[in-house]
């Protein structure tokens, strides 16, 4: 059973028996991330993070027409005016201390995740959108590398990632053009997974994330490490590596259940553990 969610206005958390899903709540501005958004943020992928709680897989998506358009212009602004040059408010809010923080929890966590792109994923939205092992977008969606736009450079990681999933020229063209980058397009590039049209988005989202949370649970948590951390190993790194972590997923009980299904001819039931 989940520990008791913590209150959070700007953050929904709803469980679906090992699903958590985590749905960035302010439609009225497509999900703006301002300083209550942030902090409940924090405090959301904190209480996912939590081995007691038992989950299996995290969606990620927005409220209403919008994934998120990133980071609350007005709140930036005020930021700036507080002075440090808009890296830090009143409140002790840094890149370092939340999204940047909330971005490698994520990256860490033992457990599948996947980011359902709703509508726009603009800025560190866009970031956000990319933390997903599996990034599914509805037909209407959109990425956009909005920093441009305001004058800023990149954070949550993009300027890193997105050249090594579309390649150099296309992200630096997004970059340093701001266009739009439409859910078919981004398919096609290979950023995204799936593409589901509007109408069936979260049911197909929802069959995925259960699919997934049915699955052995450890072996993919190992997985999902092995693969963030190869972007910085030689092969011959990688090898040792999985040498070193495969007996782990061996000594699991699924190891064990996905044995004897393959033998059995049939399907696994798979517990997590």
């Amino acid at each position: 059973m989940p520990k008791e969610k913590p209150e959070t206005e700007k953050v929904a958390i709803d469980i679906e028996g090992a699903v958590v899903r985590l749905t960035f709540n302010d439609p009225a501005t497509l999900n703006a991330m301002g300083e209550r958004m942030v902090n409940d943020i924090r405090d959301a992928v904190q209480y996912v993070g939590d081995p007691e709680n038992g989950f299996r897989c995290l969606v990620i998506t927005g409220a209403g027409r919008g994934f998120s358009s990133g980071g609350s212009v007005a709140w930036m602004d005020s930021a700036r005016q507080e002075g440090d040059g808009g890296r830090k408010t009143s409140h002790g809010i840094t890149l370092g201390t939340h999204h940047h923080y909330v971005l490698k929890k994520l990256r860490d966590l033992p457990i599948p995740i996947i980011t359902a792109v709703n509508g726009p994923a603009a800025g560190i939205g866009f970031s956000y959108a990319l933390a997903g092992d599996m990034i599914v977008a509805a037909r209407s969606a959109f990425f956009l590398s909005a920093f441009r736009r305001i004058g800023v450079s990149p954070d949550g990681g993009l300027s890193w990632l997105l050249p090594r999933i579309i390649g150099w020229a296309r992200a630096k063209e997004m970059m340093v053009m701001g266009n739009r980058l439409p859910a078919e397009t981004a398919l096609e590039w290979g950023l995204v997974n799936r593409v589901f049209d509007d109408e069936t988005f979260m049911e197909e989202t929802m069959r995925l994330a259960r699919e997934l949370a049915q699955g052995p649970t450890v072996a993919l948590g190992i997985t999902r490490r092995l693969f963030w951390e190869g972007w910085s190993r030689s092969y011959e790194e990688q090898l040792d590596q999985e040498e070193r972590l495969q007996p782990l997923t061996f000594a699991t009980r699924d190891a064990v259940e996905g044995g004897r299904a393959m033998l059995e001819k049939r399907e696994a039931r798979f517990e997590g553990r």
